[in-house]
């Protein structure tokens, strides 16, 4: 077993990271008995599920969960995502995977989650809605620079701990070096190192190791890292704060490419707008009395949401696959109600070239889409209001679209008008999500790839 972590979940028992085998472990401090908790051990991957069939790859460091004391988050170093796990059950799921490279260590601040990502610091933020999104809030780019926060650079970061408000200390392991991040005043300084009550030198001569430096925080003004065979004490951590008025956290966020788009279009504050590929961007924004900075990441969006026309039959799932003959008209009949909506769409839309009429029916229950070549990205959940009332105008002016029939050889009768749906319309406008990557799955209920 190769510990890379740990958690402590209550006074019993201790949640541990084996990072050489790809799984979680529980240890019972009282029997010094311990167990699989997550993942399937040995065997690296990407999934979600119990125990044998949820996998880590590199799984760094464990966190419980302060929003839901019932589970840990974990950082999944090579599968660039961060997970969670149930303490009762073990079951793995994933809470986002876009925005980090290589995560490693993980930090309550507040309400959000800093994640040390190799060359920068993220953090991952639960939204009203249910949203989790994950921005970059210091460095970006490899390399040994201190100054703001947006302009200097680590070499590699793995491990990070509060010293006071807005205010952690990182471990530059690339450049061996320790480094203070103070959001305060929205910079990167040098920090000074403490053996016992001596100050004997900058951290930048100290044997910090290139793998990781272990930091502990024991009380409110003591912070210990072992380094190498030492293990050091900073000295002058203080609790008292004050500090200067700073531009208002706004605007941080990961801005999604529209699918089928190589860049993004920006507005920017002027009334200009840029164009932006894939990326981290700091631009300047006006906010009253400062002129302040924001930044964010445009990124192509992991889940497509396709503008779709969507109709529900009632009828037996048997009789769709009953002979070569039932398939063929049905699907005639699709592609000739696809042509009508063709008519519909105009100047919104086009039916999709890539995407012909598809169904599934389960339960008694046959739901076709009619996919069009209109695209929004994983952020966008409902279709656009105005553009609903536009095409369903359209539809209802057409009579024979009014009950949307479909024909079904062998049924009785053989014309099957739609079910009326909530808004009491046949044909409902919609988005239909699948995933960007083909090799994952879309799960519906949780909105996510896997």
């Amino acid at each position: 077993m190769d510990i890379h972590g740990f958690a402590q979940i209550n006074a019993t028992h201790v949640v541990l990271i084996d990072g050489r085998h790809h799984c979680l472990r529980m240890l019972d401090r009282v029997t010094s008995h311990i167990v699989v908790l997550a993942g399937t051990c040995g065997t690296p991957g990407y999934s979600d599920g119990l125990i044998g069939t949820g996998k880590f790859h590199n799984p760094n460091s464990v966190v419980v969960d302060t929003r839901n004391s019932g589970q840990v988050l974990v950082t999944d170093s090579a599968n660039n995502a961060l997970r969670s796990v149930s303490i009762s059950t073990g079951e793995v799921r994933t809470v986002i995977d876009s925005g980090f490279e290589l995560p490693q260590g993980l930090l309550w601040a507040g309400d959000h989650l800093l994640v040390t990502n190799n060359v920068y610091i993220s953090s991952v933020r639960w939204l009203d809605n249910g949203t989790v999104v994950n921005y970059i809030v210091a460095f970006s780019r490899p390399g040994d620079v201190y100054g703001t926060t947006d302009e200097s650079k680590v070499r590699r970061s793995s491990n990070l701990v509060r010293l006071r408000e807005k205010m952690f200390l990182v471990d530059d392991t690339g450049s061996r070096k320790l480094k203070l991040v103070d959001f305060n005043e929205g910079r990167v300084k040098p920090f000074c190192i403490y053996q016992e009550d001596d100050c004997t030198t900058n951290s930048s001569a100290l044997p910090i190791p290139a793998i990781k430096a272990p930091m502990l925080k024991v009380g409110d003004d003591t912070i210990y890292v072992a380094l190498a065979t030492s293990v050091y004490k900073l000295k002058g951590v203080s609790s008292e704060s004050g500090f200067p008025v700073e531009c208002p956290d706004s605007g941080n966020a990961t801005i999604y490419i529209i699918p089928g788009r190589r860049k993004l279009t920006f507005s920017l504050d002027n009334g200009l707008t840029i164009d932006l590929s894939e990326g981290h961007y700091t631009l300047p924004k006006d906010d009253g009395p400062l002129l302040c900075k924001e930044h964010f990441n445009v990124m192509k969006s992991p889940i497509v949401r396709r503008l779709s026309f969507k109709s529900v039959y009632e009828v037996r799932c048997n009789l769709l696959e009953y002979d070569s003959d039932t398939r063929i008209v049905l699907r005639n009949t699709l592609l000739h109600r696809r042509s009508q909506l063709l008519t519909v769409c105009r100047e919104d839309c086009t039916m999709s070239d890539n995407m012909m009429p598809f169904s599934e029916c389960t339960d008694g229950q046959l739901t076709v889409y009619w996919p069009t070549d209109v695209m929004f990205p994983i952020d966008v959940h409902q279709p656009p209001t105005e553009l609903v009332n536009r095409l369903e105008q359209r539809i209802e002016a057409i009579d024979s679209m009014i009950n949307m029939e479909i024909f079904i050889l062998y049924h009785s009768p053989p014309v099957i008008a739609a079910a009326k749906g909530p808004n009491n319309k046949a044909v409902q406008v919609t988005l239909y999500s699948a995933c960007a990557n083909n090799r994952k799955s879309y799960d519906v209920e949780r909105d996510v790839c896997v």
